[in-house]
């Protein structure tokens, strides 16, 4: 069988002039269909654990793969070897966890426009009632923050109510 198509789509959050790069995979089934996000990893990318995202689409979801600016592979890619663990730790900041928790419903807001958008690909594919959210490590994190976890800040809550499950894959403790 073909692996599922793929789309390469960039979500706008005029709120913070935010451009967030997405990989999308489709299944073959047209109808609107569920919807799972990923979130990757620390120096990651929307292109990373696309095996997740080509299963996840041959069994009839929609998967949206989140690249998240800061903590993506832009931090370590043009940086000698001595310097990438450094910048790495760096990335790995409250400041870029913020920017994280804020993309996921800055991303949800960008589908429902699209989905009810009849010139955008992606017009009546999604079943937005149907969402779930996944991430590995700083992902998983995220995942965390986004599906009701309250964190130690003050008890501050990042939850999106769209968001009815979840699946963290490396979590730190």
């Amino acid at each position: 069988a073909m692996p599922p198509s793929h789309l390469d789509l960039t979500a706008h959050d005029a709120a913070r002039a935010r451009d967030i790069p997405l990989r999308v995979y489709l299944p073959t089934n047209t109808a609107p269909a569920p919807v799972i996000l990923f979130s990757h990893g620390l120096g990651g990318s929307r292109t990373g654990s696309a095996f997740l995202g080509q299963h996840w689409a041959a069994h009839g979801y929609v998967a949206v793969f989140l690249q998240h600016p800061g903590s993506d592979e832009s931090v370590w890619k043009n940086k000698p070897m001595q310097d990438r663990m450094r910048a790495m730790n760096q990335a790995a900041s409250l400041d870029n966890f913020l920017l994280r928790v804020q993309d996921v419903p800055a991303v949800l807001n960008q589908l429902e426009f699209w989905n009810a958008d009849k010139a955008n690909p992606l017009a009546r594919r999604l079943d937005l009632k149907k969402v779930g959210m996944s991430g590995h490590s700083f992902g998983a994190v995220t995942t965390e923050a986004v599906s009701g976890e309250t964190l130690p800040l003050g008890g501050q809550k990042f939850t999106d109510p769209r968001i009815k499950a979840a699946i963290v894959f490396s979590p730190s403790a």
